[in-house]
């Protein structure tokens, strides 16, 4: 690993442990081993970092999302919603202490950010993948606007599973198959 994800690697860590606000470079530069004047080398702020850890974080979420349409079966839209939702709810989960961190050591605007770039980011994942492949196998896409109609409910999903993980996956399925008008390409 390099000096670079190093410092992305650290600046996370540190995240984690008391959020963005109150993190220095000291502090990073400290948990790399490395002096500030080198940190300066990579980054040119705090702030800097902050987007290489948001985008790194979402980085990993696009790989998820490449291994789920790795064994995506086109034209099976009944499971591929029952395993998007799954992804989703994992992922949500698993950077939920992240998410967190950076919403209570008062850094909203830096999940808010976050929450934007994953949105656009896997909306555009899943147009170039998963909408392509539904309107090679059924000829048609039963949406106006896929794209805005994925973006909506993916910025809506991550507000409702924060705030009622209760939910069933059913639910969201059934929320998911009605809004992107897909119920006549299910199995139940």
């Amino acid at each position: 690993m390099g000096k670079r994800e190093q410092i992305v690697q650290a600046a996370h860590e540190i995240c984690l442990a008391k959020g963005f606000t109150h993190i220095t470079v000291s502090d990073i530069a400290n948990r790399v081993g490395m002096t500030r004047s080198l940190f300066y080398h990579y980054f040119r702020d705090k702030d800097d970092v902050a987007e290489a850890v948001l985008d790194n974080a979402i980085n990993s979420i696009i790989a998820r999302l490449d291994a789920w349409n790795e064994t995506r079966e086109p034209g099976n839209v009944d499971k591929a919603l029952d395993d998007i939702v799954r992804l989703m709810r994992n992922i949500i989960n698993d950077e939920g202490p992240f998410s967190q961190r950076m919403v209570q050591s008062g850094n909203g605007g830096l999940y808010i950010r976050f929450v934007d770039q994953v949105t656009e980011r896997v909306a555009d994942y899943i147009e170039k993948t998963t909408v392509k492949d539904f309107l090679r196998v059924h000829g048609e896409i039963p949406i106006r606007y896929p794209r805005e109609t994925i973006m909506l409910l993916i910025s809506g999903s991550i507000a409702m599973l924060r705030e009622h993980q209760e939910i069933s996956d059913k639910i969201i399925k059934q929320i998911f198959a009605q809004s992107l008008h897909l119920e006549p390409y299910l199995q139940d």
